[in-house]
C-alpha cells in the first residue's frame, strides 16, 4: 500500500507529541512493508525543501496567541496568522501536485492546524482515493464553533469572520485517539459508524531502556514533574496554587516542581508573576524544550507526574510516557487521561480546576511509598497492555486497508459541514 500523510509539522522539526506520534506511526508502517510518503510544512527550515519521501512544502503559520491587555490593532500579526490557518491556495494547490507526483492508494491526513484548513478541506472531494483522518485534536469542532474556555480573543463573531465558510470534512473514514476526540466529532455530524478509536501508542525505548537510579540528593527532595504546552488550559496555575498550600502554608520545605514545554508568552508571565508573589522561585524550575531522552531522565528521577489540565484532552501522550518509566500519576478526569487512567489502581484522577483536590492527591503520594509502588507496578502492566506503538500501528494498519478495499461501514466517501 501507498500511503501519503499529511501533517502540518513532522520530525525533527516539532512543537509538540502529535508530530512524533505521526513520524512513529509512519515508520511502523514501513517496518509493516508499505511504502509512506509525508507532505508537510518547512517548519524549522529556510526554505522548502524535499527530503528522500518527505516533501517539506507546506507554509505554516504560528498558533495565534492573543492578549487582551493589548488593543486589536497591536496584534494585526496575531489576526493574520489566525487567518492563514484556515486560507493557503498554495498549500492546497502543493497538495494536489503531490498526490499526483506520488500516486498513492490513500491519504493519511493528520494535523492541519496552521496550514490553510479551509483550502485543504476544498481540494479533498475532487480525490478519488480513500481519505482517512487520525484526529489528535478539536480543529474541525472548532472551526464550526471557535471558542474554548480559554480564549483570549472572546470575539467570536470576529474569528468566524476570518475563518470564513469551512468546506465539508469529506472522508472516507476517522480515526481518534480517544473516545472523547469521537464524541467531539460524532456531535459536529460525523458517522460514527465510520469512526475507530485506536488509542496513542508511546515509542518503544519508555519501556526498554534501563530505568535511572533517581539521585542521592533527591532522597530528601520530591520532584514533581509537568510535561506540556504552556498554556492555560493545560492547568498548570493549579499546580502551583497547590504548590503554594504545601510549601507555604503546610510548611513544606521538600517539593520541586520541573516543568517541561514552551507556549503561549502571555500565560507564562502569569506564572511566573504569580510564582515571585507566592516566593516560589526556589521551588519550580523551568526547563524550556529539551530532548527526548533529557527529559526520558526527569520521569525516572520524579516522584510525581501532575497533568491537571481544564479542558478535555484528546489523549495525554506524557501520561502514558510516565506510567511507561514507572513514574505514578496525577490527572484530571476528563478527556484523554480519564480513558488512560483507571483512578485507585494504576494512577490517580482529580477534578480538574482545584488545587485543594490536587493537594490531597499529591500528599497522599508523598506520604505513602507503598501505594505509589502500586500504582507503579500497575500502570506499566496497562502500557504494555493498551500503549505500544507497535499494536497502535497494526490497527492503523487495518483501518486503512479496511478503507482502501471498501470495508468501512456505509462504504464511498462522505461529507459533514455547515449546510
Amino acid at each position: 500500500m501507498r500511503i501519503l500523510l499529511l501533517s502540518n509539522l513532522y520530525p525533527p522539526h516539532v512543537e509538540g507529541g502529535a508530530e512524533i506520534l505521526a513520524r512513529d506511526i509512519a515508520g511502523s508502517l514501513e517496518k509493516l512493508g508499505h511504502e509512506v510518503f509525508v507532505l508537510t510544512s518547512w517548519y524549522g527550515l529556510s526554505k522548502a525543501q524535499q527530503d528522500g519521501q518527505v516533501w517539506r512544502t507546506l507554509r505554516t503559520v504560528m498558533s495565534a496567541h492573543f492578549d487582551r491587555r493589548r488593543s486589536i490593532w497591536q496584534q494585526f500579526s496575531k489576526l493574520n496568522n489566525y487567518y492563514r490557518d484556515y486560507h493557503n491556495a498554495a498549500n492546497a494547490q502543493e497538495l494536489q501536485r503531490v498526490i499526483a507526483a506520488t500516486r498513492p492508494d490513500a491519504l493519511y491526513i493528520w494535523e492541519v492546524n496552521g496550514i490553510g484548513i479551509n483550502s485543504l478541506l476544498s481540494v479533498l472531494p475532487t480525490l478519488t482515493i480513500p481519505i482517512v483522518f487520525h484526529l489528535g485534536s478539536y480543529w474541525f469542532p472548532y472551526a464550526l464553533s471557535p471558542e474554548t474556555e480559554q480564549s483570549n480573543l472572546r470575539l467570536r463573531w470576529f474569528k468566524q469572520l476570518l475563518i470564513g465558510r469551512v468546506p465539508s470534512l469529506t472522508y472516507t473514514s476517522l480515526i481518534g485517539v480517544s473516545e472523547t476526540v469521537k464524541q467531539k466529532y460524532v456531535k459536529v455530524g460525523c458517522d460514527p459508524q465510520r469512526f475507530e478509536v485506536i488509542y496513542n501508542g508511546i515509542d518503544a525505548r519508555f519501556l526498554d531502556l534501563p530505568r535511572s537510579e533517581k539521585e542521592e540528593e533527591s532522597s530528601h527532595s520530591k520532584q514533581l514533574l509537568f510535561v506540556g504546552r504552556l498554556r492555560a488550559e493545560k492547568g498548570i496555575l493549579v499546580i502551583l496554587k497547590a504548590l503554594d498550600i504545601l510549601t507555604n502554608e503546610r510548611q513544606r520545605t521538600d517539593l520541586h516542581l520541573n516543568i517541561f514545554g514552551d507556549g503561549d508568552e502571555v500565560y507564562i508571565n502569569e506564572l511566573q508573576a504569580f510564582i515571585q508573589e507566592k516566593r516560589l522561585t526556589g521551588a519550580v524550575t523551568f526547563h524550556g524544550k529539551v530532548p527526548q531522552d533529557e527529559l526520558l531522565a526527569y520521569y525516572d528521577r520524579s516522584h510525581i507526574m501532575l497533568v491537571p489540565s481544564l479542558w478535555q484532552e484528546p489523549f495525554g501522550l506524557v501520561i502514558a510516557e510516565a506510567m511507561a518509566r514507572g513514574l505514578p500519576v496525577i490527572a484530571s478526569d476528563v478527556g484523554g487521561p480519564a480513558e488512560i487512567i483507571t483512578h485507585g489502581v494504576d494512577g490517580l484522577l482529580v477534578a480538574p480546576g482545584d488545587e485543594h483536590v490536587l493537594v490531597s492527591a499529591m500528599s497522599r503520594l508523598l506520604e505513602d511509598a507503598n501505594e505509589c509502588q502500586h500504582l507503579s507496578e500497575a500502570a506499566l502492566i496497562t502500557v504494555r497492555e493498551r500503549f505500544t506503538i507497535e499494536g497502535n500501528a497494526k490497527r492503523v494498519e487495518q483501518h486503512l486497508l479496511h478503507a482502501l478495499h471498501g470495508e468501512i461501514a456505509n462504504s464511498g466517501m462522505v461529507g459533514v459541514g455547515i449546510t
